[in-house]
């Protein structure tokens, strides 16, 4: 989920540019539909996410933004790299005889012209219809690595995003691009533990992840925090959510780690593209002189004014499954999607976290922290779309705000 943002910063790196280009021919890729005939914006969706047309139709409701880039970025299980004796050995999972699903879904929206960028995530039981298919389903059944059209298709049919590129994250990918970075630093205010992934930070306070224990922090969903008033352990009662909030956190970390340490050392951005490109798939389209012509556009971004949200679902109980249905008639989720469907531009707001209490006391989350004001239109821009400020919308336990752990 780190990868793709990482791997731009580093191209951008004078010094490995030639490095870059010529090992650039490795990658894996796949074609993505769209590419030669572009998906547009449906006119109208219906309240429960279902696009008025056929996605194949041709329509435009408005201006969209053309400068702007979503990418898919999906998380793949892949358990070759770990050793089978490490204490984070249950972090990956044992996924024999229960077929590939997604770990991580999320939308990553670029724009170059106003350094801006924000991130979309898609809890994995979103409950959809499946592209191609009459029935409804978890969204991560539409999940295939090697082929990611139909879940193209279902963010598109059901939430009108359209996307530009695509980007799949193994786990061990994941687990060399932290070790190259040097690790990543995140801030407790408590002991956290997760027994089924073997994650167990001991103190509170600034402490260093790296790629194997950063991948039991992200994966996990049962999340335990040290509660000093009643002197013992509760759970983050945001689940699946609250890990989403920690992903996006941790990508947020990571970005910032690897500009950090990666524009001034070509031997990190060497690791980092190798890790890349043994693991990760690209689209085909996903050429090297895009890579570089979006590093270079985005080399001002700041990791601080990343914006994260999270499609807004309520909890139900279909044929036996817990599942989320999209809740997307909210002021905050049309605001949200528009940025998304290209139909808004995104300007920097103070970023707001939900505080979400547990049973008889308060989650030690951050409720609210300012990231500051940063202008995101460019002088001269002459775009018509309309400005729409949006609160985060992050839940459950998380990182303390420390500028110093980085």
């Amino acid at each position: 989920m780190v990868n793709i943002v990482v791997i731009i910063a580093c191209f951008g790196t004078a010094a490995i540019v030639y490095y870059g280009n010529e090992k650039a021919n490795d990658r894996k890729v796949v074609s993505l539909v769209g590419s030669t005939t572009k998906l547009t914006i449906p006119p109208s969706t219906a309240v429960d996410g279902t696009p008025g047309t056929d996605p194949d139709v041709t329509l435009v409701a408005g201006p969209v933004d053309m400068s702007a880039r979503n990418f898919l970025i999906t998380g793949s299980d892949n358990g070759a790299c770990v050793d089978p004796d490490s204490p984070y050995a249950s972090a990956f999972g044992n996924r024999n005889g229960l077929g590939e699903r997604a770990d991580t879904i999320m939308i990553l929206r670029l724009d170059p012209t106003t350094n801006a960028g924000a991130v979309l995530s898609f809890p994995r039981d979103l409950w959809v219809k499946i592209a191609g298919k009459k029935s409804r389903s978890r969204i991560n059944s539409a999940f295939n690595r090697d082929d990611p059209n139909t879940l193209v298709l279902t963010i598109w049919e059901n939430f009108g995003i359209p996307v530009d590129h695509y980007v799949n994250v193994d786990f061990c990918a994941f687990k060399k691009i932290v070790d190259a970075v040097g690790g990543v630093r995140v801030p407790f205010a408590t002991p956290i533990r997760d027994r089924n992934t073997g994650l167990n930070i001991e103190n509170a306070g600034c402490h260093r992840f790296d790629g194997e224990e950063g991948l039991a922090y992200v994966r996990s969903r049962k999340l335990f925090y040290y509660d000093n008033d009643s002197q013992s352990w509760k759970q983050d009662p945001a689940a699946d959510r609250g890990r989403i909030s920690r992903q996006q956190d941790f990508l947020r970390r990571a970005l910032q780690k690897a500009l950090d340490v990666g524009a001034g050392s070509p031997t990190v951005a060497k690791d980092l593209i190798d890790a890349a490109l043994e693991f990760v798939i690209l689209d085909d389209q996903l050429t090297p002189g895009k890579l570089l012509e979006l590093a270079q556009a985005m080399r001002n971004l700041d990791p601080a004014t990343l914006k994260t949200y999270q499609v807004e679902g309520l909890g139900k109980l279909i044929n036996g499954q817990s599942v989320i249905e999209p809740k997307l008639e909210t002021d905050t989720m049309q605001s949200v999607l528009a940025v998304f469907q290209g139909e808004a531009r995104l300007v920097d707001a103070p970023e707001q976290l939900v505080e979400v209490p547990a049973p008889e006391t308060s989650a030690p989350t951050t409720t609210t922290r300012s990231t500051g004001s940063s202008t995101t239109a460019v002088s001269g821009t002459t775009t018509t779309l309309p400005p729409v400020f949006v609160e985060s919308n992050s839940v459950g336990v998380l990182p303390t705000d420390d500028p110093a752990c980085r």
